[in-house]
């Protein structure tokens, strides 16, 4: 057979797959009954809101003023209306305020009878510039952008995104990617499964992952020790030429690079350098389990 007919022939079959998957994917969603439930709540800067949910996809935002809005969306796969005025009896769900903090909670009950993928849930959550975020989800992504303030928070499954907070971080995801693009405090992030990418770090870092690739970048002279590890990946850290630190990084499996002058060693497969930079000052330790482990100049 011609290769180049088979390769037609192949190219076709799979733009037909791709075509039909796409009509697929364009009739559930418009098979799809959405309900919006939405709240507005006059408050104080410097409050918390709290989210508690077990599935769905969250989204903090800020805008200019003194309210916090709440929007949610229930999304039915389903055009039968008895069907899915049942799915919607199945979900309970509270939005209330307790002084100048929003608490936002939500749980869906599950059938045996019908899978779960039958309710889809959206929250989205504007918020003054200078708020607190508390989350907690079972399942899904979660969004805040830039604010003034503390984030809290903890996802099952699902990856996290987080712009630049003026106050300290700490968040977990038990499976999935974390990206902060900066903090202004201290920072603790872990992940179970999934990469960490840390923009600007001008406090303490303590970064963890199970699997996965962590990069880091330190622009100002820490306050106390930082400890960044990955069980299975690359741990990379970008670091400013005048800070001083002192640094202990060691690759079991792997290799090892630093940029300020600290010799490299080890035999074999395991790979290491520490020692004093810029005279030193609280201390570095990067690790990798399986994975290489680097230290550059910004």
């Amino acid at each position: 057979m011609n290769p180049a007919s088979t390769l037609n022939r192949l190219s076709r079959l799979l733009a037909l797959i791709a075509a039909v998957t796409l009509l697929s994917v364009t009739v559930a969603q418009a098979s799809a009954e959405k309900d919006t439930i939405k709240r507005s709540f006059s408050v104080e800067p410097g409050g918390t809101i709290y989210i508690d949910v077990d599935r769905g996809n969250v989204v903090v935002e800020t805008f200019d003023g003194n309210q916090v809005h709440v929007e949610m969306d229930r999304l039915v796969n389903s055009s039968n209306a008895d069907q899915v005025k049942r799915i919607l009896a199945r979900h309970e769900w509270e939005i209330k305020r307790d002084g100048s903090d929003i608490v936002v909670e939500s749980q869906f009950e599950n059938s045996g009878r019908r899978r779960s993928e039958e309710f889809r849930l959206k929250v989205l959550v504007k918020v003054p510039h200078e708020y607190n975020v508390d989350f907690s989800t079972g399942a899904g992504t979660v969004e805040v952008s830039d604010l003034r303030g503390y984030v809290n928070g903890k996802t099952g499954a699902g990856n996290i995104t987080i712009g630049e907070i003026d106050g300290d971080v700490e968040v977990r995801s038990g499976s999935g990617n974390i990206k902060i693009e900066g903090v202004a405090g201290d920072l603790e992030v872990q992940s179970g499964a999934g990469n960490i990418r840390l923009g600007y770090v001008e406090g303490q870092i303590d970064a963890a992952t199970g699997a996965g690739d962590i990069t880091a970048r330190i622009t100002r002279q820490p306050r106390s020790d930082s400890h960044i590890e990955s069980g299975a990946g690359n741990v990379v850290v970008y670091l400013e030429g005048e800070i001083g630190l002192m640094v202990d990084a060691k690759a079991s499996v792997g290799s090892a690079r630093c940029d300020f002058g600290l010799e490299v060693e080890g035999r074999w497969m395991s790979k290491s350098f520490s020692g004093r930079i810029n005279g030193g000052g609280p201390e570095l330790t990067l690790r990798s389990g399986v994975g290489n482990v680097s230290l550059r100049r910004l």
